[in-house]
């Protein structure tokens, strides 16, 4: 950050920067300490690469995510620069935006145009694909400054057998990482089966499915019937979303929540925790 190694020590003395002391009195700051102080305070790193960031721009500072971010990130997923969209990426969150307004604005906007390439673009499918991998990559970066501890509330989900996307249900559990509880994240085509055994097994506060693909509305309607039944008895919530569900003709269960982007499920959950309950 530039500065002096005693304003650190004052900021630690203070308790405006959390850190823990070594056996030999060290103060020593944690990773997702460093960042979260970052946010709040909107700093500038001088020195990004301290934290194991590089190719960080300070030109995304203090934004917000807009059109012109996504339109710019498109360009670098077409382009196949992987190391600036992680750092441009990151550099949106260090500057303040929220995991939530990150997907639901430029990374759902890149992504979009990048999906289109296909209809004109023969080398669109791959391009797409490649474009998916490197937005792994920049979700994960962003889940590593993140890490919350052990005891924080599970959630965990996936999408449904048939549903073979891997960004989306990736792009709820960073979300919900960002909002604080332990995201497991299951992945695609996982069965029902399997969720409601993960269910039984880590007790989570918030179930979630992504569904991205076009599935039959009675073999849907099934599983997610099937599901509410696992998260009730567990005692969770069911967050179901994705670009197909609202296309879907079924009727979700009373006390499944339906979210419509991730900031809804951002929301449900921040107002979960806020309740103080894990149901």
């Amino acid at each position: 950050m530039g500065v002096s190694e005693s304003s650190i020590k004052r900021w630690a003395d203070v308790g405006a920067l959390k850190v823990v002391r070594t056996i030999g009195g060290h103060r020593r700051i944690p990773l997702t300490e460093a960042v979260q102080f970052v946010r709040d305070s909107r700093a500038v790193l001088a020195q990004p690469a301290i934290l194991g960031l590089r190719n960080l721009p300070v030109a995304t500072r203090g934004r917000r995510g807009g059109v012109a971010d996504g339109e710019q990130l498109a360009d670098r997923l077409i382009a196949g620069e992987a190391a600036e969209v992680r750092g441009f990426v990151v550099g949106l969150y260090l500057g303040g935006s929220s995991v939530a307004a990150i997907v639901d604005g430029p990374l759902r906007t890149a992504m979009q145009r990048v999906g289109e390439l296909w209809h004109h673009d023969p080398e669109g499918i791959f391009l797409e694909h490649r474009a998916t991998d490197i937005c792994i990559q920049a979700l994960n970066q962003l889940r590593v400054l993140m890490a919350p501890g052990e005891d924080a509330r599970v959630a965990l989900g996936g999408a449904p057998t048939g549903d073979p996307y891997l960004l989306p249900s990736l792009a709820v559990a960073t979300t919900l990482d960002a909002e604080g509880y332990r995201a497991i994240n299951l992945g695609p085509e996982t069965t029902v089966a399997a969720l409601a055994r993960a269910i039984g097994r880590e007790r989570p506060a918030i179930v979630w499915v992504s569904v991205s693909t076009d599935l039959a509305a009675e073999v849907l309607a099934r599983e997610l019937d099937g599901l509410a039944r696992a998260a009730r008895a567990s005692e969770a919530h069911l967050i179901v979303g994705g670009r197909a569900i609202e296309t879907a003709s079924i009727t979700l269960p009373p006390d499944v929540q339906l979210a419509r982007s991730v900031g809804e499920a951002a929301a449900f959950a921040r107002g979960l925790a806020a309740g103080g309950g894990r149901a």
